[in-house]
Formats: C-alpha cells, sequence, structure tokens
C-alpha cells in the first residue's frame, strides 16, 4: 500500500519533534527500525550531554575557585612526610593531562604536573641526603600530584622523584621540562629507531608534528638536537589550524608548516599535506589526537608508517584494523617519561644544548584570565604561573 504517511517521533530531551516524511510505502517493522535508531541516538546524545556538563562544572568550578595569595589553601603548611620534603612552589607550567584545549570542551587538571620551586623543609629521617632546603628543585610529576599545583607549599612523599635544578636553568624555563618537555622528549625517542630505519631504505624521510603548541614546539627543538638538524634526508612538518601558532612555528627552525584550516573540505586538507609533503608521511607525532586528527593522519600516513599519540583528546576514534594491518602501519602511545630521562633534559637545558620554545610568565593573581586565554585558544607556548612575585627580585633567584 503506497501512501504519504507521517510518523511523529517525541525526543523529551529537546522537548521538541522529529519528523519523519515519507512518500513510499513502509511496514510496522519499518517504523520500528526508525524508533530504535532514534531511541539510540537519544540514549547516546543524554549520554554526552551529561557528561559535557560534567566537564564544564568541572571547569568552571575550578576556573573560579582558583585559590589566590591571600586563601587558606594558598598559605595551608603540609606536614613533612617520613622520609619526604616539602617544596615551596615558585613557578607551575598550565599544562592538562587530559584533553586538548578547545573552547567549551576542555578538562583543566589545574597546574600541577609542572612544578618547579625550592625545597622548603626536609625529613630528618631522610637517607644520604644530599638536598638542603633553599635548593632549586623540579619535581617528576606522579599520579596524586595532578592537582597540587596550586598550592604554595607540597609535600612530596620520595625524594627521589626531585630534580635539582642546576644554576644555569631558570626556575620558570624548569617548571615546563616535567611535562611538555619531557613528553616532547620520548617521543623523540620513540620516533628514532623508525626513522633511522627508514633512513636506510628512503632517501627521505617525513615527520608531520601535529599541533603547534608547547608540546608541538618541544618537539621541533628536541628533534633537532637529538635527530640531527644537519640531517638533511629528515624533514619536520608542523600542521595546525592557528595561523598564530604556525608562525610561531616558522620562528622555532620549522619552515615546512601546514595549514589545517578546519572549515576547509577534509578531503582538500589532506591533498594540501600530501602535496607539501612530497611523498607522503612516515612519522605522524599527534600531541592532540583527537578522531579528526587521526583519521586525516591515517590518510596521509604511508605504508610501514608510524604513528606517535599523545592521548589528549577525550573523544574515541574508530580506526578500520584491517586497513591497519595491511598496510604494515603502527600506532603507539607517547611514553610518559622516567626520572632519569629528566636528568637528562635537565643537563641538556643547563648545557645550552637545547633551547627552549616560547612561553610566557603571569603572576598567580591572572590565573583565571590567563585560563579564559587558554580556553579561547588566544595563547601560543607554554602559559607560566608565578607564585609570591612580589618577593621575586629576579627570575633565576629564589622565591
Amino acid at each position: 500500500m503506497h501512501c504519504e504517511t507521517l510518523v511523529k517521533i517525541d525526543r523529551t530531551y529537546r522537548e521538541s519533534y522529529i519528523l519523519l516524511y515519507y512518500k513510499f510505502a513502509f511496514t510496522s517493522d519499518f517504523i520500528t527500525k526508525e524508533i530504535n535508531m532514534l531511541d539510540n541516538e537519544v540514549n547516546k546524545n543524554e549520554q554526552v550531554q551529561v557528561a559535557r556538563r560534567a566537564v564544564l562544572g568541572n571547569v568552571s568550578e575550578g576556573i573560579s575557585s582558583l585559590p589566590m595569595e591571600s586563601s587558606s589553601t594558598m598559605s595551608a603548611m603540609p606536614n613533612c612526610p617520613k622520609g619526604g620534603v616539602v617544596v615551596k612552589v615558585c613557578y607551575a607550567g598550565i599544562c592538562y593531562s587530559e584533553g586538548h584545549i578547545r573552547k567549551g570542551h576542555f578538562r583543566p587538571a589545574l597546574p600541577g604536573i609542572e612544578i618547579a620551586g625550592v625545597i622548603h623543609d626536609i625529613c630528618n629521617t631522610l637517607p644520604n641526603c644530599n638536598i638542603m632546603p633553599g635548593d632549586k628543585v623540579i619535581v617528576y610529576p606522579t599520579e596524586d600530584m595532578v592537582n597540587d599545583g596550586c598550592q604554595e607549599y607540597i609535600a612530596v612523599d620520595d625524594a627521589d622523584t626531585l630534580v635539582q635544578i642546576p644554576a644555569e636553568v631558570p626556575l620558570e624555563v624548569a617548571s615546563m621540562l616535567p611535562g611538555s618537555a619531557l613528553s616532547a622528549h620520548n617521543a623523540v625517542l620513540k620516533a628514532m629507531p623508525h626513522v633511522e630505519k627508514l633512513q636506510k631504505v628512503k632517501p627521505c624521510v617525513n615527520v608531520l608534528i601535529v599541533g603547534a603548541g608547547s608540546l608541538g614546539l618541544w618537539t621541533l627543538r628536541l628533534a633537532n638536537f637529538m635527530i640531527g638538524s644537519q640531517n638533511s634526508n629528515i624533514r619536520l612538518f608542523v600542521a595546525d589550524n592557528s595561523i598564530d601558532k604556525l608562525i610561531t612555528a616558522q620562528e622555532h627552525d620549522c619552515h615546512d608548516i601546514i595549514h589545517w584550516c578546519e572549515e576547509d573540505h577534509e578531503q582538500y586538507i589532506i591533498e594540501r599535506t600530501l602535496d607539501a609533503c612530497r611523498g607522503g608521511v612516515d612519522v605522524v607525532v599527534d600531541f592532540i589526537s583527537s578522531p579528526r586528527t587521526m583519521l586525516r593522519s591515517l590518510k596521509v600516513l604511508n605504508r610501514e608508517g608510524l604513528i606517535l599519540v599523545g592521548g589528549n583528546a577525550m573523544a574515541e576514534v574508530s580506526i578500520n584494523l584491517n586497513t591497519l594491518a595491511a598496510k604494515q602501519q603502527s600506532i603507539v602511545g607517547i611514553p610518559k617519561g622516567t626520572v632519569e630521562q629528566l636528568h637528562e633534559l635537565v643537563q641538556a637545558i643547563a648545557d645550552k644544548k637545547v633551547e627552549p620554545p616560547l612561553f610566557s610568565v603571569h603572576n598567580f593573581e591572572e590565573a583565571k584570565d590567563v585560563f579564559e586565554e587558554l580556553a579561547e585558544c588566544r595563547l601560543t607556548g607554554r602559559a607560566i604561573l608565578r607564585f609570591n612575585y612580589a618577593n621575586t627580585t629576579s627570575l633565576t633567584d629564589n622565591c
């Protein structure tokens, strides 16, 4: 039976109606199938909306409740743990351990994994102690530290997680090393064996860094140091949707930049990338790791190519494993790094072998404005909060 039928489905979560209009014959089974599909979509959207409200609620609460110098949170003095130390925080890098910064969709781990300061107190039972009050240190990040960076003093249970800072390294630079710098360092370390293998069979190896933020800039600096800027058969590319960040990447000795304008057609972006790389991409370092950047990276990745992911996106990515296997491509997570590697990184900075990328220092009471700037993607490089700035006579002096 052919007829015009109007089917009305109530979608409660929007308090509106979706109208399905069909000009053909269909059965009750067909209608049931359509209703079930919409029900599944509604349930899925409701879950996304609930998760998003929870995320944004935490963001709003986190930004509005940032402790200022006069608050009890800032002035609270923790007890010195047995066998540990108390560190007075001088600088804290504003980084997000999970979730790439996007307007209206980010989760701040209020600066807590990039901490530089001075030793305030030491437990008298600490064995073989080679540190003393006043020494400048950075703290190797642990899972339980993630929300401690906004405190003026933090207790460190294990003194072995402390790395002393030479006089040649300013504390504001040191604060970036446990987070973005160490992640970039390990991304380059993971990429090196694959790059060296391809160098034996290819005239040129193309490495694409997705994201020209602090992680991407550190990767540029460290790749030139560890792989060698004189290695003419390795080309470093940087892709980003921000022109300002790409200009910054150019200023960091990367002249092969690719604008991934999200308003452009996807196929056009892929063709532009392949044209710029001339031969496809052999290694992708993707610190954003969103569904869009991952699928785009797979489209430009050569056979036997490698994608290193930072896992900074909150969304899940669907990947065709059959295609991955057929092309012998690999996707590998970027490891966190070790305390020993952090020591090596500090020494490279102290010896002037690696120059830190762009960063900006902000007084702690400006934290709310800085977070808002980050949320709007208006800042380039790493933003660093300075504690007790009124008592700081020099950027390299103790706080």
